[in-house]
């Protein structure tokens, strides 16, 4: 009997083995001969589908927040809803711009067969009781049921709390750089040349950067006395830039912009920068795309303020 046994556990780890063996072939042929796993084709519906889904939310959001007795009646394109049972003003409740997709989410199916698919969306707007008051942001939920049919909302939207408000991280910029620093003025030459009618972007920056001027889409501030001003108001740096460079040393600087619209509307922005040193001088090898942030700084709670409600 033990013999008999023994022969059969030999026998059935063999064929264990073998067909472990067999099924490893398999998925080696499968990757090294079979056909690739089309996931271009699905993903490409998803994301069209999601487009479409938000669309529809952020158009019923707006008819719904600026819906009056007098057009009620719209609402039924997105909703199937009584508007007699709606208690609507009229006149809009509230002024919006701005209204923006923020989230799309597959929430499962519904319908027998499963012949519909159920998404949340998340519409942000901006909104003002009167054309002159602040904005205030605000965030509103739907439920569309995506089917055959096309997009639908389930319910009439819900205001929502948003993700937070967020947290700051100071910049990392220890530094200040006087105005007569060597890397300050090829700052703000290069702001200048950058930003207003100057030119000579090639004048302060390498000749790898690909940085070329906007066109002269601003213009120099005047100081109190009438006089053209600088652009630039302050750069920091990372590390105290040296007064020669050598070659390929590097440093980041934030600067500090402000510039004037034909309009003669101040416009303040921050630039952040990498300088290179080349040939003895410091020139400007890339707008970054983010300035450096701490990383030793913990982040700071942004304490949100109460919304003015307008509806």
């Amino acid at each position: 009997m033990s013999a008999s046994r023994g022969a059969a556990s030999s026998v059935g780890r063999y064929a264990v083995l073998g067909l472990a063996a067999i099924a490893g072939l398999h998925v080696v042929w499968q990757v090294a001969f079979g056909q690739p796993v089309d996931v271009v084709g699905p993903a490409r519906t998803i994301v069209n589908k999601s487009a479409v889904v938000g669309s529809f939310a952020q158009d019923y959001v707006s008819t719904w927040l600026t819906a009056t007795s007098a057009d009620a009646g719209a609402l039924r394109q997105f909703v199937s809803v009584d508007a007699a049972d709606l208690q609507l003003p009229s006149t809009p409740a509230v002024v919006i711009s701005a209204p923006t997709v923020v989230a799309v989410t597959y929430e499962g199916d519904a319908a027998e067969d499963a012949a519909a698919e159920v998404y949340s969306v998340v519409v942000a707007v901006n909104e003002r009781p009167y054309d002159s008051a602040p904005p205030t942001r605000g965030l509103y939920r739907v439920p569309v049921l995506w089917s055959a049919y096309g997009p639908r909302a389930a319910a009439l939207p819900a205001r929502v709390q948003g993700p937070g408000a967020g947290a700051d991280v100071p910049p990392a910029y220890p530094m200040t750089l006087a105005p007569n620093d060597t890397a300050f003025q090829v700052v703000s030459g290069f702001v200048t040349a950058y930003l207003t009618d100057a030119g000579g972007v090639d004048r302060y920056a390498t000749a790898d950067s690909g940085i070329v001027g906007l066109g002269g889409v601003y213009r120099n501030p005047a100081d109190v006395t009438g006089r053209s001003a600088p652009l630039v108001t302050a750069v920091t740096a990372t590390a105290t830039p040296s007064s020669a460079p050598a070659d390929g040393e590097t440093v980041r600087v934030l600067a500090r912009v402000t510039a004037m619209t034909a309009q003669y509307a101040p416009v303040h922005m921050v630039y952040p920068l990498t300088l290179r040193g080349v040939g003895g001088h410091w020139s400007v090898a890339a707008i970054d795309r983010a300035p450096v942030l701490s990383d030793r700084d913990a982040p700071t709670p942004v304490v949100p303020t109460a919304p003015t409600p307008t509806r």
